[in-house]
Formats: C-alpha cells, structure tokens, sequence
C-alpha cells in the first residue's frame, strides 16, 4: 500500500496524461475512420444520421471519466473524513451550511413565471421539482460566486494592511 502511494505520488500526473493520450486517440479513431462517409450527409441530417455515431465513443469515454471523477471525490473525500474527522468538521458545517442554503433557494422557486421564462417552462415541460432544483442551483451558485468575489477581496485588504 505504502509503495503503490509513492509510486502514485511520483508519477501520478504522468499516468493520468498517458491516460488521457491514449483515449483522446481511442476516441479519434473513429472520428478519423467515419468522416467521409458522416461529411456525405447533407448538414441538416447529420444530427441524426447514422453516420452520426462516430462521436459516440468519444461522449462515452467523457461520461464516463466525469463520472468516475464525481466518484472518487464523494469516495476520497468520504475516506478523509473518516480518517481525521476532528479537522474535517470545518468542511462539513461548511457543506452542511451549503446544502440548507439550496433547500432554501429550492424551496423559494416559484414555477409559476409568465412571460418568456414560462413559455419555455411550458414548451419543455419542466416540472415543479426540476425547476425548483434549477432554480436553487443557480440562485447558490451566484451566491457563492459572489461571496467569493467578496472574499477574495477582503483577504487582499487584510493582507495589504497586515504588511503594512
């Protein structure tokens, strides 16, 4: 275990770029191979040719590295709060405070907009639920964005006054 930890650390980054060399190329493949026959179809059924599937390996391999990175950050992360839970309460009031903040914006999503906003609720067919956790996604994602913004600012004001 100790060793496979060092070897990780030493030459991690250069597995992981190999990695991705070889499934950017994997992924190429058929893109290189099917281009003739999917430049062919006329522009406005290429969407839905079958020519089309030529970039389906390469959103698979996608999909599936974004999954197993989702994966190995909640699992990774899981284990180090396991492992020093006494340093890791910070992060998880932090996150705790995060997710009562969605529920609140969750819970303030009004789907009955009208204009624009509530025809392409209509047009789409969105859902209460759907829109509600849209709607909190944004609204706690701006609020973050924001916060951030005014922390980074305040951190450099403190500095500058610090090194005074």
């Amino acid at each position: 275990m100790v060793a496979a930890y060092k070897f990780l650390s030493r030459n991690g980054t250069l597995l992981a770029f190999a990695a991705v060399v070889v499934l950017f190329v994997v992924a190429l493949i058929p893109i290189m191979t099917g281009y003739s026959a999917f430049s062919s179809v006329p522009t406005d059924r290429q969407a839905f040719a079958e020519e089309g599937n030529i970039f389906s390996l390469g959103l698979r391999i996608s999909v599936g590295l974004l999954i197993l990175a989702a994966v190995l950050a909640v699992v990774l992360s899981i284990l180090q709060i396991v492992s020093n839970p006494k340093s890791a309460m910070k992060g998880i009031i932090a996150f705790g405070i995060i997710i009562v903040l969605f529920f609140i914006f969750y819970s303030m999503a009004d789907s009955n907009a009208g204009g624009s906003l509530g025809a392409t609720i209509e047009s789409f067919k969105i859902s209460t639920f759907v829109y509600g956790l849209i709607s909190g996604g944004i609204q706690l994602a701006l609020l973050m964005l924001v916060g951030s913004a005014v922390i980074a600012v305040l951190m450099e004001v403190w500095n500058y006054f610090k090194n005074q």
